[in-house]
């Protein structure tokens, strides 16, 4: 089952072709098989779900109702299968329709109720209908019924539900019923990781890569939960190589390898996801990000108003137009930007943090204190923030309080510059 969704627009150039030249090696294998044994349908069937798993869902498809129409493509698990993957390509292209009309075929095949009703289930998530796809879940599971799909999908239902302890119970279950498939692990590490059990969500995303080496969703999952660095880009790059088309994992290495000061890198992954996604603000944001790195921050004020056209109550595109402001200098722009970020997104601390740097940076520390202290206010453990106040108290002479500030961020939560925080403390007279 599919945990992500793959886009089939095509790659910048530069970028397409290192990333598509990888997964056409991967999918060799496959391609070679089908075309020597043309009549299998077990082959068809797996070099349908190749296809389908690299964000080929057009090509997918058609092998797939071509194994379905071999001899042996309309019976046993093979023959349900087939019918199974066509109506995920279905869902893959957001064709609810063509995704029940493949699910009913399902149930055509001798043994198939069960799946059929499972796949109906996943094909009502399409829409996030946990209401309808939980009566399907529960025909699928009748008298006893192991349906791993049907389970993880009950698990996805109940967390649409926020019932994340049922959801929990779900997702173990599958992972016991077929602990060889990485979709359950997949399932129950995110959701670990969401509700705040760190190690353990990030066990079980690692067991989901040690059974799918290269799947993209758990690789990119499992980036997402650890923290910036190599494996995480590692991890990234497996998961592009396998999908080239996978707009999160791409926007995700867009920013690992920003964060990591890998430009270039940077760059061709940022234009692959509005190349990947151009309806879609993310794109934009982390393009505009990469600009303002590169010093370009006419380039970066484009790209967020861009993705303020698609999605005016973006924060994340709000903020960086503040930030692109603040880097040409126009700290009355940027701050009134800033405002209406945090406005758009209370629960992030980053609008009001770097609206105290940039305040800061332009010598308005009265501007940069309020807003620091707004910042340690609203977000107590927040290193980030107390670092910025400290800079703004420095500037203004308060020095026992900037040092206090300083002491704190250096024991709180966030990205800090800890060395950059100990010599401006070493600094304070």
């Amino acid at each position: 089952m599919r945990v992500g969704i793959a886009f089939g627009l095509a790659l910048t150039v530069g970028f397409a072709a290192h990333q598509a030249g990888a997964q056409e090696s991967l999918l060799e294998a496959r391609r070679t098989a089908a075309r020597s044994a043309s009549s299998d349908a077990g082959v068809a069937l797996q070099y349908g779900v190749a296809l389908r798993r690299a964000g080929h869902d057009a090509e997918a498809a058609q092998e797939l109702r071509h194994g379905a129409a071999l001899p042996g493509g309309s019976q046993g698990d093979t023959g349900i299968m087939l019918r199974f993957e066509l109506a995920r390509t279905a869902i893959d292209r957001r064709d609810f329709q063509g995704a029940m009309a493949a699910c009913r075929g399902v149930d055509s095949v001798t043994g198939g109720t069960a799946a059929s009703h499972a796949c109906m289930a996943e094909a009502n998530l399409l829409w996030r209908l946990a209401s309808q796809a939980l009566p399907e879940t529960a025909l699928a599971l009748a008298n006893g019924t192991k349906s791993y799909e049907a389970k993880v999908v009950e698990g996805l239902s109940y967390e649409l539900q926020v019932k994340d302890a049922e959801a929990e119970a779900s997702f173990r279950a599958a992972a016991q019923w077929k602990p060889e498939a990485s979709d359950a692990h997949v399932c129950l590490g995110r959701l670990l990781v969401r509700t705040g059990r760190n190690d353990e969500g990030v066990a079980e995303l690692r067991r989901a890569v040690e059974v799918d080496p290269m799947g993209p969703e758990p690789n990119y999952e499992l980036a997402r939960a650890l923290p910036t660095g190599a494996e995480a880009a590692t991890l990234l790059e497996k998961a592009v190589r396998e999908r080239p088309s996978y707009a999160f994992a791409l926007q995700r290495l867009a920013e690992v390898d920003l964060e990591l000061g890998r430009m270039a890198p940077a760059r061709l992954a940022a234009d692959a996801v509005v190349k990947v996604s151009p309806s879609e603000p993310s794109g934009y944001i982390v393009s505009g990000r990469v600009a303002l790195a590169e010093g370009k921050p006419d380039e970066a004020l484009r790209l967020g108003q861009r993705a303020l056209g698609l999605l005016s109550n973006s924060a994340r595109a709000k903020l960086l137009v503040a930030d692109a402001y603040a880097a040409k200098g126009e700290i009355d722009l940027a701050v009134e930007a800033y405002q209406a970020a945090y406005g758009l997104d209370p629960g992030d601390p980053s609008a009001l943090v770097h609206a105290s740097v940039a305040c800061h940076a332009q010598g308005r520390d009265t501007s940069a204190r309020a807003f620091g202290e707004r910042a340690t206010h609203d977000f107590p453990q927040w290193g980030p923030g107390f670092a910025a106040l400290g800079d703004a108290l420095a500037a203004q002479g308060e020095t026992a309080r900037a040092r206090t500030a300083y002491d704190t961020a250096l024991k709180s939560t966030g990205p800090v510059d800890a060395a950059a925080v100990r010599a401006k403390l070493a600094a304070l007279r």
